[in-house]
């Protein structure tokens, strides 16, 4: 049996990407670079820094290669430092490790109370508490 596009995983490159989350970061980093393709335009002071800016604009393009045209990743730090720096402030700012742990919390708490309404020493029974 064959998987459709969109849960097909083959290991390597970004062929390793599944389609949904491929879409999503394709949208991030488009968004990403032509909003700092703006600011540069604009320019002015508050600016983005020439230099910088030109570095993240090549990270943007390489990144949206790879997906886009589904080639490889550049074997670049530089990317693979913007990456993780940019999935830890994701985390934050979604406090990930709270909605973490309250998503494993309550299927802990599903599990537990589906066990204890099968198990014989509480009769099978579900009924209220006492």
């Amino acid at each position: 049996m064959e998987a459709s596009d969109a849960t097909r995983r083959v290991e390597g490159g970004s062929e390793s990407i599944d389609a949904r989350s491929r879409d999503f970061l394709i949208e991030t980093f488009t968004d990403l670079r032509d909003d700092l393709a703006d600011r540069m335009r604009k320019g002015g002071q508050g600016g983005p820094d020439s230099e910088k800016a030109g570095r993240e604009l090549a990270i943007y393009e390489a990144l949206l290669a790879g997906l886009a045209q589904r080639e490889t990743f550049p074997d670049d730090e530089a990317v693979r430092q913007y990456v993780g720096g940019l999935a830890t402030a994701t985390d934050a700012e979604n406090q990930y490790e709270q909605a973490a742990l309250e998503h494993r919390a309550f299927a802990e708490l599903v599990a537990a109370l589906a066990a204890a309404e099968s198990s014989p020493a509480t009769g099978g029974s579900a009924s209220s508490p006492r």
